[in-house]
Formats: C-alpha cells, sequence, structure tokens
C-alpha cells in the first residue's frame, strides 16, 4: 500500500497555538501577589528582583491572561460582557448552554470554565474536584465561603461575590 502524503500543518507551526502562553511560574506568582495589592517593591525585595522587573512581568502576566480568557471564551462560544486580565476574570453569555458563563485564571489551577446551572451534585462524580476548585479560587480570592455548601452552591456565592467586588451589576 502506497504511503500517503500528508502536508497537514503541524500545531506547533500554527501563530495561534504559539500565542497561547500562560505566565511563567514567576509571572504567575507576581501576578497573584499584585492582585492581592501587595506593593511591587516588596514584592521585588522578596524574590530579590528589581522594580522594574516586577511591573514587566505582571504586564506579561496580563497580556497572556488575556489572550488564555479571550480563547477560552471563543472555542466555547461564549459572548464576552467582562474581561479583567488583572483579575483574571471573564464573564459572559454562552448561547449553546442557555446560561452564564464565568472564566477564570488561576496560576495553581490554570483556566477554568464555568457555567451557571443547576446541576445535580449529589450524584456527579466530579462533586470532589469541583468543590476543591472552588475552595481553592476562593482562597485566592480571599473570599470566606461555607464548605458545607455543593459546588452549586459555592459557585453561586463565589462569583456574585467577585462580579460585587469587581462592581460588574449587569444581571
Amino acid at each position: 500500500m502506497p504511503k500517503q502524503n500528508c502536508s497537514k500543518k503541524k500545531l506547533e507551526d500554527d501563530p495561534t497555538f504559539t500565542s497561547l502562553r500562560y505566565p511563567t511560574a514567576t509571572q504567575g506568582k507576581i501576578w497573584l501577589q499584585r492582585r492581592q495589592n501587595i506593593p511591587p517593591s516588596k514584592i521585588a525585595d522578596e524574590l530579590e528582583v528589581s522594580r522594574p522587573f516586577v511591573s514587566k512581568a505582571q504586564r506579561i502576566a496580563e497580556t497572556r491572561i488575556g489572550t488564555l480568557l479571550e480563547h477560552a471564551a471563543s472555542i466555547n462560544r461564549v459572548q464576552l460582557r467582562h474581561l479583567s486580565t488583572s483579575y483574571g476574570i471573564a464573564i459572559g453569555y454562552s448561547a449553546p448552554y442557555a446560561s452564564d458563563a464565568f472564566i477564570l485564571y488561576s496560576p495553581s489551577i490554570g483556566v477554568q470554565i464555568w457555567f451557571d446551572h443547576e446541576g445535580e451534585c449529589e450524584t456527579c462524580s466530579q462533586l470532589a474536584e469541583c468543590k476543591q476548585t472552588l475552595l481553592l479560587l476562593a482562597e485566592e480570592w480571599e473570599i470566606s465561603i461555607d464548605e458545607d455548601q455543593t459546588p452549586n452552591d459555592l459557585a453561586q456565592n463565589l462569583f456574585e461575590t467577585i462580579k460585587k467586588r469587581l462592581e460588574w451589576n449587569d444581571k
């Protein structure tokens, strides 16, 4: 049987693929500390780097986070209403699911997308994973939530608190 000549382009050659880069560990750490209002001078002292390094790492991280959030919205057909690269969150509407969607970036878990829905958490095989992710996000956002709630309730409380904090009151 003759060998087929495949002229498929490698993913590495696609400029879209190469532009999707997560912040480095250092950039992610700096970004998270800035989100938590830690002054650049304190971050620079802690990491033993210059303040300009901290500022540049923050700008690079925010650019990468914005690209990641917009890409996640695009591939999930979410029409964005709000986007904050400094907080690593985007909120929009998903017509296919007829629900709001929350897209978040976290240095420890990457990009996550949550669809606002009424699930049956008690019977879901991902109950523990969802709960752990939501608790981690709440910790990163420095939001105290009741750990005994279902993931649906945890998510609703977490995202409502975030929306209030960012003054995104469109619903």
